[in-house]
């Protein structure tokens, strides 16, 4: 059987690099036997903003606070290099003739061996579980502040995350695949536009109270951990592999992702100039403590929370499903009922632990960079450009421009992420050693 390149066919995949793959039309049926092909792009792009805008909504203010009004142009050239390196990273999931790979996990390993995979795991774990840990010491934070300041209900901090934890713990369990979360992302997505729109209204309503707030054009000793919090805003490749798989249309996938990315920038936009505008050198993180107290200020607790708690299970799906499929929990190895059984202790093990490590570690912002330094800094953009040239050769590259923003993209991201995990480690050292 003759055989073309896979980007001649209309399904499953458009290749979108410079090196055509080259599959037997037998071999695209194996293909798609290995997808969950029903999501639409619309769902895609619903998933992907839920994931990713979430958090960054409420740190981006505190990273431009820190680095200054210079933020914004490494918030632009941060967004630019997720698009480039990620459409990259899905384009590696096709590499191999035979069977799409399902993480990056899997293709790190086809690059590098044994050595690749333990380093991209050890990243893919701190994300998939710190990310978690993250929003529930945020949601508990917020249930705190909302209940002891609206109804004078104090149970504690550690309370809500428990609370939180095993309200979320429901769906996580129950729902098995990242389709089946995709009805959870529509919500977290409304919450997080009407999060930026109070936000920024308010910021704009409070502007004549804080005329005399201090603004820096560039901030050099914090651009490294202001850097850090963007590459956080902007995480979320350990699900993409997951997401691009339910999709009907793979071939869509670079133009829903960068126009999600461009819809999260623009979000970011919105809330971290205004904000910055307003409190100036008191912007903190999360922003709302910032804002004055009010039915806009608890209306903003109260929709981030419920887009956090939304977005939980989609990242422990991501995780769960790594897990799963390396000791072979699924339904013909096991069974239905087995198959279920083993699958729910997997999963609420997982959620114990965060909510353990949530109680544990209860620092916000310097637990947000850490993340985004050590984790997306590296996964998010350095190990997904470095699988692809390994995997289809530094010659595919189209021509003296594109190596050139490789050389660039890879020293910009490995300096954001060496020195801002030096500055997040030690300002979360002074937080755990004063106990802040």
């Amino acid at each position: 059987m003759k055989s073309q390149p896979l980007n001649n066919r209309q399904d499953p995949w458009k290749n979108y690099g410079s090196t055509p793959l080259v599959i037997d039309s037998a071999e695209v049926d194996d293909l798609q036997d290995h997808r969950d092909r029903k999501g639409s792009n619309w769902s895609a792009y619903i998933n992907i903003v839920c994931v990713v805008a979430g958090s960054g909504t409420l740190g981006i203010p505190y990273a431009i606070q820190q680095g200054g009004w210079i933020t914004i142009l490494l918030l632009i050239l941060s967004a630019t290099m997720n698009i480039y390196a990620n459409i990259k990273l899905i384009e590696c999931l096709y590499n191999n003739n035979e069977i799409r790979r399902i993480s990056i996990s899997q293709v790190s390993y086809d690059a590098y061996g044994k050595i690749g995979l333990g380093f991209v795991s050890f990243f893919f774990n701190a994300l998939s579980i710190g990310c978690p840990i993250l929003y529930l010491i945020l949601s508990g934070e917020n249930f705190q502040i909302l209940f002891k300041d609206n109804l004078g209900i104090d149970l504690g901090m550690e309370t809500w995350v428990v609370i939180c934890g095993s309200f979320m713990c429901i769906p996580f369990v129950l729902l098995k695949s990242m389709k089946e979360t995709s009805w959870l992302s529509i919500f977290g997505a409304l919450t997080t536009g009407m999060v930026v729109f109070v936000v920024f209204f308010t910021s704009i309503a409070d502007l004549p109270n804080n005329r005399d707030k201090e603004h820096q054009l560039i901030n050099l000793e914090n651009i490294p951990i202001a850097l850090a919090t963007v590459f956080f805003s902007y995480g979320g490749n350990i699900v993409y592999p997951h997401i691009e798989a339910s999709m009907e249309h793979p071939k869509e996938w670079p133009k829903v992702f960068s126009l999600a990315t461009a819809t999260i920038t623009i979000l970011y936009l919105l809330i971290g100039v205004s904000a910055y505008l307003t409190y100036g050198d008191l912007t903190l993180s999360p922003i709302y403590k910032s804002l004055p107290p009010g039915l806009a200020l608890s209306a903003t607790i109260m929709m981030i929370s419920i887009h956090i708690l939304l977005a939980l299970p989609i990242y422990q799906t991501a995780f769960a499903l790594e897990i799963e499929d390396y000791i072979s929990i699924n339904i013909a190895t096991l069974g239905k009922t087995r198959e279920f059984i083993y699958r729910a202790i997997i999963r609420i093990i997982t959620v114990s632990f965060t909510i353990y490590v949530a109680i544990a570690v209860p620092y916000f912002a310097n637990v947000m960079a850490l993340l985004g330094a050590l984790g997306n800094g590296v996964l998010l953009i350095v190990m997904p450009i470095l699988i692809w040239i390994k995997l289809f050769g530094w010659d595919s590259l189209n021509g003296w421009k594109e190596k050139s923003w490789v050389i660039f993209v890879l020293i910009f991201a490995i300096f954001g992420a060496i020195v801002g995990t030096f500055e997040a480690v030690s300002a979360l050292y002074s937080d755990i050693s004063h106990k802040k």
